[in-house]
C-alpha cells in the first residue's frame, strides 16, 4: 500500500542560534503588541534579521525551489509580548504578503502553542476518527521551543494559543514579500499567465 500526498501544506521550522536580545526602548500597546511595526529594521535586531532572512532564503529557494529571478524580503515585523491570556486568539491569515513567520524568543515550552486550521470546505458528513493523524485533522497545534522559527504560507489560517504561564511569551512576527520577475517560463500562448516584474 502507498499513500500519495497531493499539495501538502508546508510549515518550515528551524532553531536559530540567538544568544540574547533586548526590549529596551520598545513601546507596547495594552494588549502586548509593539507600537513599532518594523522591529527588524532596528539596529538592535540586525543580527536576528540576518538569521531570519537566511531561513527565508532556505525555505523559498532550497525547499520550495523558487526561481532566483525573484528575491524575498521582510516587510512588516513586530513583537508580541504577552502576559497571561486564558483564551485563544481568532484564526486569521495575512494579506499583502507571500509568507509569514514567527520567531519565539521566550515562552513556556510544552504549553505555549500556535494553532493551524485547514481551509474551510464543505463536508457532506462529519466523520468520527479513532486515532488522529495528519490526514484526518482540521486543526493542528505546534508547540515551539525557545528560538524556534516557523515560516508558512500567508494564506494559512492560524492563531496564537492560550498563554496560562506567569512567564512572558515574547515572539517576533513578520511578513515576507517578493520582488523580481515572475512568469519567465510562461512563454506559450496556451498559458493564461503573463510575465510580471515587481521592483
Amino acid at each position: 500500500m502507498a499513500v500519495i500526498e497531493i499539495f501538502p501544506e508546508v510549515v518550515y521550522q528551524d532553531n536559530l542560534p540567538i544568544k540574547s536580545f533586548s526590549l529596551d526602548n520598545i513601546e507596547f500597546t495594552d494588549n502586548g503588541f509593539s507600537k513599532e511595526c518594523n522591529i527588524l529594521e532596528l539596529e538592535s535586531f540586525k543580527t536576528i534579521k540576518e538569521l531570519i532572512q537566511k531561513s527565508v532564503d532556505e525555505y523559498t529557494y532550497d525547499f520550495l525551489s523558487v526561481s532566483k529571478d525573484v528575491s524575498f524580503y521582510i516587510t512588516r515585523s513586530w513583537i508580541i509580548n504577552m502576559k497571561r491570556q486564558f483564551f485563544n486568539s481568532e484564526y486569521h491569515d495575512h494579506a499583502n504578503s507571500f509568507y509569514t513567520g514567527v520567531l519565539y524568543l521566550e515562552l513556556d515550552e510544552g504549553s505555549d502553542s500556535i494553532q493551524f486550521k485547514k481551509k474551510d470546505e464543505y463536508r457532506l458528513l462529519e466523520f468520527d476518527y479513532g486515532k488522529p493523524n495528519k490526514y484526518n485533522q482540521y486543526e493542528v497545534s505546534f508547540f515551539p521551543k525557545k528560538n524556534d522559527l516557523i515560516i508558512f504560507d500567508a494564506k494559512t489560517k492560524h492563531r496564537i494559543g492560550a498563554h496560562v504561564s506567569d512567564t512572558s511569551r515574547i515572539c517576533i512576527a513578520f511578513e515576507v514579500f517578493a520582488k523580481g520577475t515572475f512568469g519567465k517560463k510562461n512563454l506559450s500562448n496556451d498559458f493564461n499567465v503573463g510575465q510580471l516584474t515587481l521592483k
